[in-house]
């Protein structure tokens, strides 16, 4: 068998391309393996070879010398193994995510991605990059902003067609040239030959200065103007680190004085989700005998006036431990195995009146509703009677939630997909027949009657916005 030896051109390659192929296809035949669907048409790998280059050269040299897996990608295409390829697109989108987060500030991204407070302490240094999930590693981008809301958009789906379409699982599914050259451009786009958004630049300016220097009430006053300017989710991360460099045993004097500079404001534009989260990790210190940890609790949330936060009851902390394990499994791979378990451990904590602490119904609705509307895939079945049974206690209160997921900018991403947005859709229809509130019902006819391009940008609309902020 003859393999291609020298690439002097476009058109030569192209030729090679084909001469490698019948070869390819001769060996196989006589070794009587067989020959059908194992590479991707000629065609298909001229679409690639054509549009490579200008994609390619939108790459500034440096970087492009360092992407060890496009060159691994080229290779698969030009042999016509397209799910191989695939694979190679996503762990060089992968390697330069955990390069950037690693060059940006490793606790913060880490306290915003890690919510399991059990989890966290095993993530100190970039090494520990390696033992995020995937989805967890754009998702942790997202919130930092070292993604853009439409990067991450872009990168979720793409991680979503690696699991299922590339050879990272057994699968028959046909890729066209097109459709790889279109993610490649993507992947370098929004992430391989781009810096981080301005919003996390900030941040990492920000968290340098609390950590290092010695700040003065004038010089929280800039620091403080600049946390307006960021947008919710980043506002939701970065109360979060606070609250863990605060409460961290470790914890200089210096350090505190300087966060107790900033906190407030923090804390006053983060969304009420985050709030309820300081309150819960600080009745898990209390109730872990960390009496240290939780003094230091104490004291940040007598600063922000967060006080009224904690949680009444263990109730709201042993259901935040099931809502953040379904989720988990949700998001992770085997999902359709692993969640039926913890969709059934999560429902034997509601009640029969559907009671849910309002320190966990935000995540409760979402964590439930984003399940049982599934991934764009389909729905773990076994889960269904659980989501259904939860879903169906649904009061005015959990109704109001499911409206307001749409403001979330995770689950806007997920009803963008049309298995997604038609299920939304008749869930609301389905609410909006047992409340007789009259702003829900205004907002779920809304839902019902938005066409599927309109639904994942209700949650932007002035009109939509002014029910949800009523509600």
């Amino acid at each position: 068998m003859t393999l291609p030896l020298a690439v002097s051109s476009q058109s030569h390659v192209t030729v090679e391309v084909d001469n490698f192929t019948l070869a390819l296809t001769g060996y196989l035949t006589e070794l009587g393996l067989p020959t059908e669907k194992v590479l991707v048409d000629v065609t298909e790998r001229r679409r690639v070879i054509n549009n490579l280059p200008d994609v390619i050269n939108s790459l500034d040299g440096a970087r492009r010398s360092q992407s060890l897996y496009l060159s691994k990608f080229v290779a698969a295409c030009g042999a016509g193994l397209f799910d191989a390829a695939l694979n190679f697109i996503w762990d060089e989108t992968v390697v330069n995510l955990r390069a950037k987060v690693a060059q940006f500030d490793l606790e913060y991204f880490y306290d915003s991605v890690i919510t399991d407070s059990s989890r966290r302490p095993k993530f100190k240094d970039e090494a520990d990059l390696a033992k995020i999930e995937e989805w967890e590693l754009v998702r942790g981008c997202h919130l930092t902003g070292i993604l853009s809301d439409i990067g991450y958009k872009h990168l979720d789906y793409i991680r979503d067609m690696r699991n299922w379409a590339s050879a990272a699982h057994p699968n028959q599914n046909d890729l066209t040239g097109l459709q790889l050259v279109s993610w490649l451009e993507t992947c370098i786009r929004e992430v391989i030959g781009k810096d981080p958004e301005a919003p996390a630049i900030e941040v990492k300016r920000f968290l340098n200065n609390i950590r290092n220097a010695t700040l003065t009430p004038s010089d929280a006053q800039y620091i403080n103007a600049g946390i307006e300017q960021l947008p919710s989710d980043i506002a939701k991360s970065l109360l979060r680190t606070l609250f863990g460099m605060y409460t961290a045993e470790s914890a200089a004097v210096q350090l505190k004085t300087n966060i107790r500079l900033v906190a407030e404001k923090c804390w006053l534009l983060a969304p009420e989700s985050a709030k309820h989260e300081c309150g819960f990790r600080y009745a898990t210190f209390a109730a872990n005998g960390e009496v240290a940890r939780k003094a230091a609790a104490n004291e940040f949330l007598t600063v922000v006036n967060g006080l009224p936060y904690l949680p009444g009851d263990t109730l709201a902390l042993e259901l935040s431990e099931k809502i953040n394990n379904l989720s988990i499994a949700h998001n992770g791979f085997n999902n359709f195995y692993n969640e039926p378990a913890h969709a059934k451990a999560l429902a034997s904590y509601v009640s029969s009146t559907g009671h849910i602490p309002d320190a966990v119904r935000h995540n409760y609705v979402k964590a439930v509703v984003m399940a049982k509307i599934g991934n764009g895939h389909g729905v773990a079945n076994m889960a269904v009677p659980y989501y259904d049974e939860m879903i169906s206690k649904f009061g005015d209160n959990e109704i109001k939630e499911f409206i307001k997921l749409l403001s979330d900018r995770e689950f806007s991403s997920r009803v963008a997909l049309r298995n997604c947005t038609q299920s939304y859709r008749a869930h609301a229809q389905y609410l909006a027949s047992r409340t007789t509130n009259q702003i829900c019902l205004q907002a779920l006819a809304i839902i019902t009657t938005a066409t599927d391009p309109q639904l994942p940008q209700l949650g932007k609309d002035s009109a939509f916005k002014r029910l949800t902020d009523v509600l």
